[in-house]
């Protein structure tokens, strides 16, 4: 019954909400996607409720405590969220607090809020963008914006500076708050510390080949860069839109197969000409009435007319040599003789055939001669 039966449509898996959390907190904060959903893998393996044994830190992102409040005051009246934000003050000793102690507990708590806590991380590494930019005189990758989602944009700028002047420097040592927070990073599972450019390479794998941001350029202008900083800016090359392969005014088709320089350049000439030139006449070689042409377009009236033009051509040809002439592709071998010969007397047994169609045909076979009814003794 199944191969005469219509299959009942599929039913389409619901999307994950965490994920489309986070889908939903890089567009509106223009940071890439693939950038915060490695981030929260990093961080919590996409838990919303993950908290961490030796810090403040909790949820999706895990943010610790001092780095919230600060993102909530800097970003909570933008995402309609000015309650809170009005909320959270600044004390003698540069921490921030809320008097409230049950609206601290309610502001703490939305970093177990998928949405919020994606907003907020995009909101940080566009932030952490602009100050490790002005710091290096560069633009960071993705991987030392994830230093700086760790460390802070200061400690990135420092790890960054200290594993390039002195790598092998024990990174503990240098971050003993980070590390006491962050063992399994800072110290291998024999206890040994690790290394400044270890502790860099560590952070910075994970992230490896992740688009930022088609607007890190944008995080870049915001940022308040010097006479240096303005110029390594602007040496940096442009991004290539992931797209550009199938812009308009490309040649369509096997793009990846034919292109010579990977999937962002354009379709080498060559093969672009292979596809676009039109055949003598102005005739598509693609569209050609006759099926014969389309292998052997030299074959019929066409070929003819054009050997006969030929001796008439070459003169012209030769008065205008020095004009420019457009390239045209090859065109496949005259059709052989056997083949002609071949296809004349398929034509014929096809012509034989439906003249025999025409006739009457006989009714069905009559069945009822074999047919018994009841059991033979």
């Amino acid at each position: 019954m199944f191969l005469f039966s219509t299959p009942s449509a599929r039913e389409t898996t619901p999307a994950n909400p965490v994920v489309s959390a986070i889908k939903e907190g890089a567009d509106r904060t223009g940071v890439g996607f693939d950038y915060l959903l490695k981030t929260a893998q990093r961080e919590s393996s996409l838990e919303p409720d993950a908290r961490a044994r030796t810090s403040s830190a909790t949820g999706l992102f895990q943010f610790i405590e001092q780095t919230w409040l600060s993102m909530m005051r800097q970003e909570g009246p933008k995402q309609g969220m000015a309650n809170y934000a009005g909320a959270i003050s600044e004390g003698d000793n540069g921490r921030l607090t809320v008097a409230d102690p049950a609206m601290r507990e309610k502001i703490l708590q939305l970093r177990n809020d998928p949405q919020v806590a994606a907003v907020m991380a995009g909101a940080l590494t566009q932030k952490n963008g602009e100050q490790l930019g002005a710091a290096l005189g560069r633009q960071p990758h993705a991987g030392e914006l994830y230093i700086a989602h760790v460390l802070g944009a200061r400690g990135a700028s420092d790890l960054i500076r200290v594993a390039g002047s002195d790598p092998g420097r024990a990174a503990a040592s240098q971050f003993p708050e980070a590390a006491a927070a962050n063992k399994a990073i800072f110290f291998d599972k024999g206890g040994r510390a690790r290394s400044v450019q270890e502790v860099y390479g560590l952070l910075a794998a994970s992230h490896a080949n992740t688009q930022v941001a088609a607007s890190t350029g944008a995080m870049l202008a915001q940022a308040r860069p010097n006479a240096t900083t303005a110029t390594a800016y602007a040496s940096e090359p442009a991004a290539v839109p992931i797209a550009a392969a199938l812009a308009p005014g490309r040649a369509k088709g096997l793009i990846g197969l034919f292109s010579t320089e990977g999937p962002r350049t354009p379709v080498s000439k060559a093969v672009a000409n292979l596809w676009t030139t039109p055949r003598s006449g102005a005739a598509s070689r693609a569209i050609d009435g006759d099926p014969a042409a389309r292998y052997f377009p030299r074959q019929g009236a066409a070929a003819v007319a054009e050997s006969a033009a030929k001796p008439a051509a070459a003169s012209a040809a030769q008065t205008a040599a020095s004009a420019p002439v457009a390239m045209q592709a090859p065109l496949p071998p005259v059709r052989p003789r056997e083949l002609a010969a071949d296809s004349q007397q398929a034509a014929a047994t096809v012509t034989g055939k439906a003249a025999r169609a025409s006739s009457p045909r006989r009714g069905p076979l009559d069945l009822s001669a074999f047919m018994t009814h009841g059991r033979r003794g």
